[in-house]
């Protein structure tokens, strides 16, 4: 697939398969994130993955109730977090943790694609639910939780989702969102 391909196949779709997925798949993801650029290379995040059918359970509470309806069923999730203290702030103030752990994330989404698994990120959650989940540590910020595993039947989604499901992708035309000088 050349990076064209995976950019435009790359879909954060919620039909989400139960099954498990293979061994070498969630190491592979983040392996792919460990290799992002970070802000004076800090690589200030962090990834905590349920996977065991303990850590789901321990996880899912934290899901708003809209994403719980169909993120209930990845095999996967991840809480991608920062810590604040790898974070590299300028002498203005500005902050690149959350730019750095975006990159990081974009990377994981694109290596599911590649290994043609789904992965969607949701900002529907509980914080403080995430972090008593995993045991975070207070310079821990969650950020984003990814919903991963093989795609799965879209029928088997609210009926809503499912209506979106069978949407095509849209995205805002070039010359609304560059400006070519």
């Amino acid at each position: 697939m050349t990076f064209d391909e995976l950019v435009h196949a790359r879909a954060a779709g919620r039909a989400i398969d139960r099954a498990p997925l293979r061994t070498d798949d969630a190491p592979a993801l983040i392996e792919a994130a460990r290799w992002t650029p970070s802000c004076r290379n800090n690589q200030p995040w962090r990834f905590h993955l349920a996977a065991s059918p303990q850590a789901l359970e321990a996880l899912r509470p934290a899901l708003a109730a809209g994403n719980r309806a169909w993120a209930d069923r990845a095999p996967l999730l991840i809480a991608a977090t920062v810590r604040t203290a790898d974070d590299c702030r300028t002498d203005d103030g500005r902050e690149y943790a959350a730019f750095d752990l975006g990159m990081a994330v974009m990377n994981v989404m694109h290596a599911a694609t590649e290994r043609g698994l789904v992965c969607r990120p949701m900002a529907g959650f509980d914080p403080a639910a995430v972090r008593a989940a995993f045991a975070l540590a207070d310079d821990v910020r969650v950020v984003v939780l990814l919903a991963v595993g093989r795609p799965g039947d879209p029928t088997g989604l609210p009926p809503d989702l499912a209506t979106r499901a069978a949407q095509p992708r849209l995205r805002k035309p070039l010359a609304e969102i560059a400006t070519f000088h």
